[in-house]
């Protein structure tokens, strides 16, 4: 009994001290790449008045929303070219290199002239920018997942990989603050001048250490006995989308949701409450600042319920309760006020936490090593590119075409309705697959 008792204690202690520098360098990128998408979305009417045209701000918002949502057009196409040599040459090689392209792309942003200086070049320099951001970050939380997952033992994993998700929330806190705090602290010709760029500015920095922690890292043990077994694939790529492309398209419907979601709750919110409540650019930064506090334990939570009950009860779950609850949600919010507004916001960020916190271990755990990444990564970023970017811009053209305020709550209950068929159409995933 007290070998057995023992053995229990090191099987808990040994990842443990295994995977922390793995969480922090893992979870580090990703709050960088969402950080930076954060401030974009954060400082959306800002930046709408810098690179477009004056005169209809409706208008300039939603063309600033279009380059977020044209932005993603690279993702795709980061995804396949991550994927490969995430297969190929390593998780930590593949993801020391994405961070630095992902930052420089960053500081680029901050940087450009705006629309007064240079005109329609303005937009479309911001766009070039912004693609090469996205086409980095198409390699980033897919690889930081796959990471954590391959250093979890089978029954914390879930809580493992919930660290990245608690990176790229973090990222989205860490805007939202220093959002709030410009907006607060600078004179709207301030904000206008340069105060949009500090964020931006400051991936130069941020981007440096996230470079040092992960040169740091150990690869993972499923990707080195790859290697010492000499059954790294050749061409992952090819070898996931044969054997494995119906896996890939039920990862894409659920990711419809994900996608959909996290940029329509955790990042376009704080436009709508803006918008469409009618609250001051702090109040709506406030609502949002402290949601996503509450954001980052529930994440890890429910990673807990997902290793404790297995993962496709927790995902269905949260398209059940997005069902029933997203029309609801919407219709009080639009009542107006900051109390209504802050505890909807709430709200949604609680139910929506039961999917981020547990679909990446889902996608994981239903891929061989040999084509992991490239597993994750295809899906992952067709589904960014196809319901992430577009799901705040749609809303916005939505609302502005039929003047309903409820359309975010339509495209929810949409997504979370094909979510739902494709995890109908799937088995609850083998926490055993990731180590081998």
């Amino acid at each position: 009994m007290p070998s057995t008792v023992s053995a229990d204690r090191d099987q808990d202690r040994e990842p443990t001290q295994r995977i922390k520098s793995t969480v922090m360098g893992a979870s580090f990128g990703t709050l960088i790449e969402y950080f930076d998408y954060g401030s974009y979305a954060y400082l959306a009417p800002t930046i709408a008045s810098v690179f477009f045209a004056s005169g209809d701000s409706t208008a300039a918002l939603v063309q600033t929303l279009a380059v977020f949502a044209l932005s993603f057009a690279a993702r795709p196409l980061g995804g396949l070219f991550w994927g490969h040599f995430g297969d190929r040459i390593g998780r930590k090689r593949t993801l020391t290199i994405t961070i630095v392209g992902m930052g420089i792309a960053t500081v680029a942003i901050g940087l450009l002239p705006g629309y007064a200086a240079i005109g329609l070049w303005a937009p479309v320099l911001l766009l070039i920018a912004r693609l090469g951001q996205s086409f980095c970050a198409a390699g980033e939380y897919s690889g930081a997942a796959v990471l954590l997952g391959e250093h979890a033992p089978p029954h914390r994993r879930a809580r493992s990989i919930s660290f990245a998700p608690i990176g790229n929330a973090s990222g989205l806190l860490v805007a939202s603050c220093v959002a709030t705090g410009l907006h607060a602290a600078l004179s709207h010709e301030a904000m206008l001048s340069w105060g949009w760029r500090i964020p931006f500015l400051a991936g130069a920095p941020l981007t440096i250490i996230g470079w040092y922690i992960r040169r740091k890292l150990e690869e993972t043990p499923a990707f080195l006995a790859l290697t010492a077994s000499g059954e790294v694939a050749k061409t992952p790529l090819m070898s996931g989308l044969k054997t494995h492309w119906r896996t890939m398209l039920r990862m894409l419907c659920i990711m419809g949701i994900n996608a959909g979601g996290y940029y329509l709750v955790l990042s376009y919110m704080a436009t709508y409450i803006e918008q469409e409540v009618h609250l001051s650019s702090f109040q709506a930064g406030v609502i949002v600042t402290v949601a996503l506090v509450v954001y980052l334990p529930l994440l890890y939570v429910f990673a807990g319920l997902a290793d404790r009950l297995g993962r496709k009860p927790v995902l269905l779950a949260n398209c059940i309760l997005l069902l029933t609850l997203s029309l609801p949600a919407f219709l009080v919010l639009n009542i107006g006020g900051f109390a209504v507004a802050f505890a909807v916001q709430l709200l949604m960020v609680a139910v929506f936490a039961l999917n981020d916190s547990t679909f990446a271990t889902f996608f994981i755990e239903s891929f061989p090593a040999r084509v992991r990444y490239s597993g994750f990564a295809i899906p992952f970023n067709f589904g960014v590119a196809l319901f992430g970017g577009t799901t705040p811009l749609l809303s916005a053209w939505l609302i502005d075409r039929t003047g309903s305020s409820l359309a975010p709550a339509f495209i929810v209950m949409t997504l979370a309705l094909v979510c739902l068929g494709a995890l109908a159409l799937s088995k609850d995933t083998d926490p055993q697959m990731a180590t081998r």
